[in-house]
């Protein structure tokens, strides 16, 4: 087994699908974090600057932020961010994040300007 193939097997799946729907259900999180990110990135893409792989630091802002309010929500008193979502967890989330709205921008899902999905 490859060193990438342990890490995936090390990521609990339904923490990743957990997070990811958290954040894509919080209207603070969208409107605070999510379409500045967007906005940001369709600049870059616009520039020719975008850099997939950067993207992702960019990403884990939102994902961060996220994972502490659901922790601050869901989680007992004794539990910390690092406990529920591990790094190797929250860094996955923002790669799905990352992918996916990739692609929504570059399909014109987004009408930034507005600050809604158009």
């Amino acid at each position: 087994m490859r060193a990438s193939q342990f890490i995936n097997e090390a990521i609990d799946s339904d923490a990743v699908n957990e997070l990811d729907s958290f954040i894509m259900n919080n209207e603070e999180l969208y409107r605070r974090r999510f379409i500045p990110i967007i906005s940001n990135i369709k600049r870059k893409m616009k520039r020719g600057i975008y850099d997939h792989e950067k993207v992702i630091k960019l990403w884990m802002y939102l994902v961060d932020d996220a994972a502490k309010a659901y922790v601050k929500e869901h989680g007992s008193i004794d539990q910390d961010v690092s406990d529920m979502f591990p790094k190797e967890t929250r860094m996955q989330v923002a790669q799905v994040i990352a992918d996916r709205e990739k692609e929504n921008i570059e399909q014109g899902e987004y009408d930034v300007s507005k600050g809604t999905v158009s």
